[in-house]
């Protein structure tokens, strides 16, 4: 029988059996984090014939492009704040909110800005940031899409290829395969308190009624 066969397994063995593997999952995230760490601080990816530590993780440890750069993000402000390592370790942050965190961290703030992130979830942690580190309103924005780019939004390429100048992806000789993001999708921000910034697509005819409340509004 195969061990990802759990049909015969009681209804209590398998929430204990789920929850034992999530904290299992936490203390795994958190060692992983401390050898990336370590082998990217002794730069230990040259000697295998990498010029980066992203690139060993692409293609010597066969992340994905996005689960490397989390990773090593991740693992690089760990190893400046070590509490984050046991704060991974028994789920008191997750990785989404150590690399949110990770911009605003300093010596003086890390005690009190992980004990205050701890045990929230990304969207409580961007208005934990956006309360304690406000930022000033950003400019409307209007971007037009090009008509040959009507597609759905999973297949439309945004025509960037992400490169690591610090990684030395652009003058490697071996590469990672191109990335390409993908359109963005709707997007609402927390900049301050009480102020979201909001992104989306629309089309022509939303566009010009927007154009049009904000010219009434411009005018009271």
């Amino acid at each position: 029988m195969s061990i990802y066969s759990l049909g015969h397994v009681s209804d209590r063995d398998l929430l204990l059996d789920l929850a034992s593997s999530v904290a299992q999952d936490r203390t795994t995230m958190a060692l992983l984090l401390a050898r990336i760490a370590e082998v990217d601080a002794r730069r230990l990816y040259a000697p295998a014939g990498f010029p980066s530590m992203y690139l060993y993780c692409v293609h010597e440890l066969h992340l994905s492009e996005e689960a490397a750069r989390k990773r090593i993000h991740a693992a690089r402000t760990a190893r400046q704040f070590p509490a984050i390592f046991d704060a991974v370790a028994d789920g008191r942050l997750h990785l989404t909110a150590v690399n949110r965190l990770a911009p605003y961290l300093t010596p003086e703030n890390a005690d009190a800005l992980l004990k205050a992130a701890a045990d929230k979830t990304g969207s409580e942690i961007g208005l934990l940031l956006a309360e304690r580190f406000p930022r000033s309103e950003m400019l409307p924005l209007v971007q037009v899409i090009p008509a040959s780019a009507a597609q759905r939004d999973d297949e439309r390429p945004a025509g960037q290829v992400e490169t690591h100048a610090s990684d030395g992806v652009g003058s490697a000789s071996r590469r990672a395969p191109e990335r390409v993001a993908a359109a963005p999708r709707p997007n609402v921000t927390p900049i301050a308190q009480d102020r979201f910034f909001i992104q989306f697509t629309t089309g022509r005819e939303t566009h010009d009624d927007l154009q049009y409340a904000h010219a009434l509004l411009s005018q009271r």
